[in-house]
């Protein structure tokens, strides 16, 4: 799993006064042989451990590589391992390293890499985003430069989702220190891969270039340069005028206008991203029947046929639809405002003479979040406030750029109620301890794990859910990890920390002329970058 989110966006911001702009940085000249990526995100960090944003292993999935990869079909693929085995106990795996592989600073790639790899991970002064499996290593040895030996402490069903997928960092840059490595190498990462890390101008382009002694050959491409777009509007004009070539950032509303670019090829996949939107338990929040009735108030069908073009799928809960291990006994709540009504009533809320339900002299305020950038979120942001407000709730609309939102001042951090609306998004592993489990619940906002909702208080079922996902974890026979799933996604339809909204499709916009470009359910956008080709 990678920690983040594809947030969904959203703009809109009030008009102010004109302000002085420093000078824009231009993208490096392009030849023919380079290709320009739109984001509408910017990567808060390249550092892999740290950063919380698809955006930013979309980048690093062409700048670093993990022991093993998956491929289309989801099956694991050797990447700076040759080959890997598992004991007969399940709790020693055992990996040959290629050999013959540089870093970008010329620096040999050894097993000791992969031992420092670990320490950092596991270092609480560096506090990395999740230690997912990399906690339950007890010792790795390493007999010589290309056996690593990782030695566990329980059996483990995620363990080759999560850390043999984890991106590896060099040693010799590691030791310089936690704080160096969290704040410098987020800035230029060194990998493995294909390409390597030349430029990076704040709030404009990240420049890629081949790295030529990469071990699977040189790359076909020169540079690939992503270019940070302020919002759709943008983007649309950008690849209209061919200042941009490729991008997975188009939104559902624009889909369309894609679909009439002369030069592209407009292309979607399912995805294991699910938008929701997370419910601080706090306050009012902390009652179940306030949360299910927000849910019964959230017209997600209407969202999805309106707003989004029928191009997602409503969601029951965090496992997608099509896996063995989706619920599909689950149906979800429907739009009904009386059903709504009726439990916020049983909750003892009362309308006061302005319309607005409150319960003992208190109303209920409920602050809802999206992250700035893109109309189509401010437009989903509205419906539901204009839906929730139909209750007689205080809704407070809010947004703020990714990097504020996701830091430590953001709003998870803050004593007020709160529905925040993005995207996690999966791994190849129904592991969902990270977002449940109360040893994912971080110790301050800049600690460690992913269940931020119950950051001020755990939830009621908390002791249920650490229970249920951590057989999951344990889980080896797929059949029972099944029905522990379903029992999961049972549970967290009935108590509602979240309220599941839907999952979206990709949108992919690329060149007609460009080859082995191959966007896939299982991967990031830049894992087969080292492929990418133009025909003329």
């Amino acid at each position: 799993m990678i920690l983040a989110s594809a947030l969904i966006a959203a703009c809109a911001a009030p008009a102010t006064s004109p302000v002085m702009q420093p000078p824009v940085a231009r993208p490096p000249s392009t030849s023919n042989n380079s290709i320009i990526i739109a984001k509408v995100e910017e990567p808060e960090t390249l550092n892999p451990y740290i950063t919380q944003l698809v955006t930013s292993v979309d980048v690093l999935s062409g700048v670093m590589e993990g022991l093993m990869d998956f491929d289309t079909n989801q099956v694991l693929q050797p990447q700076l391992a040759e080959s890997y085995r598992i004991s007969d106990d399940g709790l020693t795996y055992t990996f040959a390293l290629r050999r013959g592989v540089k870093w970008h600073d010329g620096q040999p790639f050894t097993a000791a890499d992969v031992v420092a790899t670990w320490k950092i991970i596991m270092d609480e002064n560096f506090a990395a985003f999740s230690t997912l499996g990399w906690d339950k290593i007890t010792d790795i040895e390493t007999p010589d430069d290309y056996t690593v030996v990782m030695k566990t402490s329980e059996r483990y069903a995620p363990f080759m989702s999560y850390v043999a997928v984890t991106a590896i960092s060099p040693k010799h840059l590691i030791e310089k220190g936690a704080d160096w490595f969290k704040q410098e190498f987020g800035r230029q990462p060194i990998g493995t891969g294909p390409y390597r890390l030349a430029k990076w101008e704040t709030g404009q382009f990240i420049e890629l270039e081949k790295f030529v002694d990469y071990w699977g050959g040189a790359p076909k491409l020169d540079k690939v340069i992503i270019k940070i777009v302020p919002d759709d509007n943008t983007l649309m004009v950008q690849l209209t005028t061919g200042e941009v070539q490729l991008t997975d950032a188009v939104s559902a509303a624009r889909i369309e206008e894609a679909r009439k670019l002369p030069n592209s090829v407009v292309l979607t996949r399912d995805g294991l991203e699910w938008t929701h939107m997370d419910l601080k338990n706090i306050g009012f929040l902390m009652d179940k029947r306030v949360r299910q009735a927000l849910d019964y108030a959230t017209p997600k069908q209407q969202i999805v046929d309106r707003l989004l073009g029928g191009l997602a799928t409503i969601s029951i809960g965090d496992q997608a639809p099509g896996t063995p291990y989706f619920n599909p006994n689950i149906k979800p709540r429907p739009y009904d405002l009386e059903a709504a009504a009726r439990l916020l009533e049983e909750a003892g809320f009362r309308k006061n003479a302005q319309g607005i339900l409150e319960k003992d002299g208190q109303p209920l305020v409920i602050e809802h979040w999206i992250v700035a950038g893109d109309q189509l979120t401010k437009q989903i942001q509205q419906v539901i406030a204009a839906s929730w407000r139909q209750l007689g709730i205080d809704v407070q609309e809010r947004e703020e750029d990714i990097k504020t939102i996701w830091g430590p001042n953001g709003y998870q951090f803050t004593q007020a109620m709160t529905a925040a609306m993005y995207s996690w998004t999966n791994g190849n592993d129904p592991d969902d301890m990270f977002y449940w489990h109360s040893s994912q619940i971080p110790s301050d906002p800049t600690g460690t794990g992913g269940n931020l909702p119950a950051y001020f208080s755990q939830y009621e079922q908390q002791a249920k859910i650490d229970e249920l996902t951590a057989a999951g974890a344990t889980e080896i026979d797929a059949e029972k990890r099944k029905q522990i799933y379903w029992q999961i996604q049972e549970l967290l339809f009935e108590e509602t920390p979240v309220i599941f909204m839907y999952w979206p499709k990709r949108i992919y916009v690329a060149p007609k002329n460009l080859t082995g470009f191959k966007p896939n359910t299982f991967n990031y956008l830049l894992w087969d970058v080292e492929d990418w080709a133009f025909t003329n």
